[in-house]
């Protein structure tokens, strides 16, 4: 895997400056098409919005699509960039190798997959097995709106949370929005979603999240200490909020066109500040975090 270096930044500022003339495209030049994962869209709509307006003559589409069909769409060489919290698996990294393909995979942010509720709803924190509990249908403590499989956060749940297993006990619905949507019109149930889709905190509740780690003292031989966490991006970038995962860019491309232009962007200083700004902890670049 290939992380942005100081020679890509360098190699966008020369080729900036010296536009390519024979197809009249460069980074700050043209158009490109950036598939987009649902769940991280509404940062990029952010990102782009700052984007075009530094570049005027660079126009950037975001096209939302689900993470298994942007994965296919990279390895079958249709489209130059795909934006997801979704990492390649070990037979698709290989096919990228074996294919000798031109993929660049760079970390864009860390985000949190935060649990919600209704403001009149009593819970206030939760650990991660009682999560798995109630998923799996081994407890009737809490019960949970997911989106479906389809989704990055459905597979966060299922290789993160519940080990590889799939979800027993849960209300499923399309979408994180549809997450959202259901929970503020639901005082009794409580829903996992991607942090960045709640725009507005003020209809919903974060319940704060914790897991047991054991421990061994000198009075004991075993023990265990459990600290609670809300999906405040210091948390996330610290590791101490204990659901949380990597947004990646993808880039494939062999020319310079505004897709490269907009990863740049992207993991530079002033794309990861907005990103921070959206609640996701920057992982390109250190950006001050205002812990609260």
């Amino acid at each position: 895997m290939r992380l942005l270096t100081g020679t890509v930044i360098l190699i966008f500022i020369i080729v900036s400056g010296c536009q390519n003339q024979g197809n009249n495209m460069s980074p700050i030049i043209g158009n490109a098409v950036v598939e987009v994962d649902p769940a991280i869209y509404p940062v990029l709509v952010k990102e782009k919005k700052t984007f075009d307006s530094l570049y005027t003559k660079a126009k950037i589409h975001l096209k939302i699509i689900e993470p298994l069909e942007g994965t296919v769409n990279l390895l079958n060489n249709k489209t130059k960039m795909f934006v997801s919290p979704r990492y390649l698996d070990s037979k698709e990294l290989n096919f990228i190798h074996n294919q000798k393909m031109d993929v660049q995979i760079f970390k864009f942010c860390y985000e949190a997959i935060a649990i919600i509720c209704s403001p009149n709803n009593s819970t206030e924190k939760i650990r991660v097995d009682e999560i798995r509990d109630a998923l799996l249908g081994n407890s009737k403590q809490y019960s949970f709106v997911i989106p479906q499989n389809t989704t990055s956060t459905y597979e966060f749940i299922k290789d993160e949370i519940l080990n590889g297993k799939d979800p027993k006990n849960a209300e499923i619905v399309p979408t994180d929005s549809a997450v959202l949507n259901t929970i503020e019109s639901n005082n009794y149930k409580l829903g996992i979603l991607s942090f960045n889709i709640v725009q507005d905190s003020s209809k919903v509740k974060f319940i704060q999240v914790g897991e047991i780690q054991n421990k061994s003292d000198s009075t004991s031989n075993q023990g265990f200490s459990i600290e609670y966490f809300t999906p405040h991006p210091g948390f996330v970038y610290k590791k101490y909020y204990p659901l949380c995962q990597t947004v990646y860019i993808y880039l494939h491309e062999i020319d310079f066109s505004p897709a490269s232009g907009f990863t740049t962007f992207l993991t530079s200083y002033e794309g990861q500040r907005i990103a921070l700004n959206q609640n996701l902890a920057p992982a390109a670049v250190p950006v001050k975090i205002n812990q609260q």
